[in-house]
């Protein structure tokens, strides 16, 4: 799918919008590029958009070395090739599922799935920011060396993608940043790294 770029925006906000609740909580069918890829690339290429710039997205929806690239006019044209990847744990996906069956999840705390009910037990629990932080940040250096670790073209731009709604401010991004660097940090890409959270639309340059 190519379309400039508030068109390529509305046409993946409408096909969201389009899925049945299971597919959106489940992931299932389509839902899970949608979600995990193309609207994170559609949020960031509005980014890019001012008056008199045309800006035009392109989505591969191939599974190849990359997602999309993003097209804006000048003399010379320019491009800007992206790859996107989402942080979703297993804990997440079992929130979700819960979400979905129920109609609602505690935000934090233990989750798991009985082995024997095959029933997702969650308990609610006030987690400290610190320990929600560290843990966010363990993911998303672990989603980075995973993209490390495959070959990309020099100059890509790899945006790293979650979702929280209650993460937001600089407070938070302070904290996140912090915690990567305690990881081990971003560094070894071929590119500029953004971190997005499309609970809150707020995207940061991470190097």
């Amino acid at each position: 799918m190519r379309a400039p770029v508030f068109e390529f925006a509305l046409e993946v906000d409408r096909q969201i919008a389009s899925l049945s609740r299971e597919e959106f909580h489940l992931r299932t069918g389509r839902a899970k590029r949608l979600l995990e890829e193309l609207f994170p690339l559609s949020r960031f290429a509005l980014r890019m958009k001012y008056p008199g710039n045309n800006v035009e997205v392109e989505a591969y929806e191939d599974d190849g070395p990359l997602d999309g690239t993003i097209h804006w006019g000048g003399t010379p044209p320019s491009k800007l090739n992206v790859e996107v990847t989402c942080v979703h744990s297993y804990e997440e996906a079992l929130r979700s599922e819960l979400m979905w069956s129920t109609g609602s999840t505690p935000g934090a705390g233990p989750i798991y799935r009985d082995k024997r009910s095959g029933k997702i037990v969650a308990e609610s629990v006030l987690v400290p920011t610190a320990e929600e932080m560290s843990k966010l940040g363990a993911a998303i250096v672990e989603r980075f060396r995973k993209k490390c670790a495959k070959p990309y073209p020099k100059g890509t731009l790899l945006l790293v993608a979650f979702d929280d709604p209650t993460f937001f401010g600089f407070d938070l991004w302070r904290q996140l940043f912090a915690a990567m660097q305690e990881h081990g940090g971003l560094v070894g890409w071929p590119g500029e790294v953004h971190i997005m959270n499309c609970g809150s639309n707020e995207t940061q340059a991470a190097a």
